[in-house]
């Protein structure tokens, strides 16, 4: 068809083609797991650290977080890190079973004096 709005989404572009941004995250090489935020110094190891995962709610339960999850691990590894880390907020199950499924870890808990507490989780990468 000569229309462009006939012709079917190519390989990636999938439901929403068109339709502009869907989700976003941020990969980034941090110390999660520091006693003390930067500017506090710190002798652990920089780690790859996968941040604010977002998909549009009309965007949600079609596999968009997951292969978010899957290309970060790729660049993790791309970057030379083994290990891939992230936060995950402790009110919120859905994305805690979400990591845990593609095979996230339990590392520790923000202490209880963190106004919005998190659940640190890490996987390492084969």
């Amino acid at each position: 068809a000569d229309d462009e709005s006939e012709r079917p989404p190519s390989a990636g572009e999938g439901e929403f083609c068109g339709r502009g941004i869907v989700a976003s995250a941020t990969l980034q090489a941090c110390v999660p797991d520091a006693p003390f935020p930067p500017p506090f110094p710190t002798s652990r190891p920089y780690r790859a650290y996968l941040a604010n995962v977002a998909v549009a709610p009309e965007a949600r339960r079609q596999g968009v977080a997951s292969a978010i999850i899957e290309k970060s691990e790729r660049v993790a590894k791309m970057w030379g890190y083994d290990e891939l880390w992230l936060h995950v907020n402790v009110d919120n199950p859905s994305a805690k079973k979400l990591y845990e499924r593609a095979g996230y870890a339990f590392h520790s808990e923000d202490p209880w004096f963190y106004l919005d507490r998190r659940f640190l989780l890490f996987k390492k990468l084969t």
